[in-house]
């Protein structure tokens, strides 16, 4: 095993065991998000769409309301901190940052 792949085992346990440590905080944070953004089932569902490779036309689509809708919530989203837009070729899709 290189070193590369032994640094890389080594960062996935220290994930692993951040992730157990701060499960009670991740909790809390995923109730405060739900409480404060995802205010409705449609919400729910265009922040579950938040993939990175769907468009916002396309969430849409899927969940009942215009892209523009989709884009003002994403806007929201993205100045908390929540979500980030990726750029595949010309275009720019939003993905959930947690």
């Amino acid at each position: 095993m290189d070193t590369n792949e032994r640094i890389l085992e080594e960062l996935i346990a220290i994930r692993k065991l951040l992730t157990v440590f701060a499960q009670d905080k991740l909790d809390e944070f995923q109730a405060s998000i739900k409480s404060k953004y995802l205010t409705t089932s449609q919400r729910q569902q265009m922040y579950d769409l938040f993939d990175g490779a769907t468009s916002l036309k396309d969430i849409g689509a899927t969940v009942g309301t215009s892209s523009e809708a989709v884009r003002q919530f994403a806007i929201a989203l993205e100045k908390a901190g929540l979500v980030e837009y990726v750029q595949d070729g010309k275009t720019k899709f939003p993905k959930r940052v947690f």
